[in-house]
């Protein structure tokens, strides 16, 4: 409503146009008044109505619904519903409403009334439906309700008319918003009952499309969120390979350990045979010549350092005395026993 007192720069320039408060008191100081005070007192609404009636008009629907969502934000509905009267009440006029003075009515003239609904009444019902729309966004079911009320005491002689105001009216409207509504409107507009069903089943598809798009958005999210992990591990696994590629140090020294305690390991290798042999051997008939190669092969299997090396050079003189020493044993016992024996 204050965009009528504004400069054209004020009107060029969006944030000003859209800040009605402000421009109210930069009138009040400039013209050292009280606007501000007296538009937003509801004593004044029939005198503001019939001002809004011939201006508002002469302005976009963006500038008309946000001069009055600032005018009625602390009003009651009876003061809003005044409002809204005056400034549609030529909104969803009908060119052929008025006779025209050339053709008087007569009684004996038929009066035909025409079956086809008036594109220009629905179209005017629609932008009163959109103003209602815009201006209860954050009202409750039951003060819209009383609202389409009191504005049916005046318009909508026609149901077609009604259903078209109702359709925008509520074309953004979730399910349980709109049954509520027709909870509290609905015996006292009259409405058909294949309305409501028709009016409630495109509510229902609303709320189905909105909660796919609604899982569609949540199962982007998980699939960005699950690609950033993966390309995560694979930094990691990249960065744990870098670090494997600059480790040959530890690695080598690890093995020149074990191939150091390898002479050692053979040992006890070569320990264990020996002993699982003997153990063998004094069940079994073992010749001398087999206890030697299994030493000797043990001894080559492991490869061991200098000093084994020098360990082994002594094994033909060891296998030389254990021959010896079982073939002794096999020949008999010595002289000493016998003559023990004989003794």
């Amino acid at each position: 409503a204050m965009v009528r007192f504004g400069t054209n720069a004020q009107k060029s320039a969006e944030p000003a146009w859209q800040d009605v408060g402000a421009n109210v008191l930069r009138m009040d100081s400039l013209y050292d008044a009280s606007f501000h005070d007296w538009l937003k007192c509801e004593d004044n609404v029939s005198i503001i109505a019939s001002y809004l009636q011939r201006i508002a008009n002469e302005y976009p629907m963006d500038r008309i619904i946000n001069a009055l969502r600032w005018l009625v934000s602390s009003w009651r509905v009876e003061s809003t519903a005044v409002i809204v009267r005056h400034i549609t009440a030529e909104w969803a006029v009908s060119p052929n409403a008025k006779p025209a003075a050339s053709a008087p009515f007569r009684l004996d003239t038929p009066q035909t009334s025409s079956q086809e609904p008036d594109l220009a009444v629905l179209a005017g019902e629609a932008r009163r439906g959109l103003l209602v729309r815009e201006l209860t966004k954050d009202w409750t079911c039951q003060q819209i309700a009383q609202l389409v009320g009191m504005l049916s005491l005046t318009f909508w002689s026609e149901r077609t008319h009604l259903e078209a105001f109702l359709r925008t009216l509520v074309s953004d409207w979730d399910f349980c918003r709109l049954s509520s509504f027709f909870s509290y409107i609905s015996s006292q507009l009259g409405l058909d009952y294949r309305v409501k069903v028709s009016m409630l089943q495109q509510a229902a598809r609303r709320n189905a499309s909105r909660l796919s798009l609604k899982r569609s958005r949540n199962s982007a999210g998980r699939s960005s969120a699950a690609a950033a992990g993966d390309n995560t591990t694979v930094e990691s696994e990249d960065a744990s390979n870098k670090r494997m590629r600059h480790e040959p140090a530890e690695f080598s020294t690890t093995v020149g350990d074990d191939e150091s305690n390898g002479p050692a390991a053979a040992g006890i290798v070569s320990t264990e045979a020996d002993e699982s042999r003997t153990e063998t051997g004094s069940h079994s008939d073992s010749t001398p010549l087999s206890i030697a190669t299994s030493v000797t092969s043990s001894a080559v299997e492991h490869q061991p350092s200098s000093e084994s090396m020098r360990s082994a050079t002594q094994l033909p003189t060891i296998a030389a005395s254990a021959s010896a020493t079982a073939s002794a044993a096999a020949s008999g016992p010595s002289l000493p026993t016998r003559a023990a024996q004989s003794g």
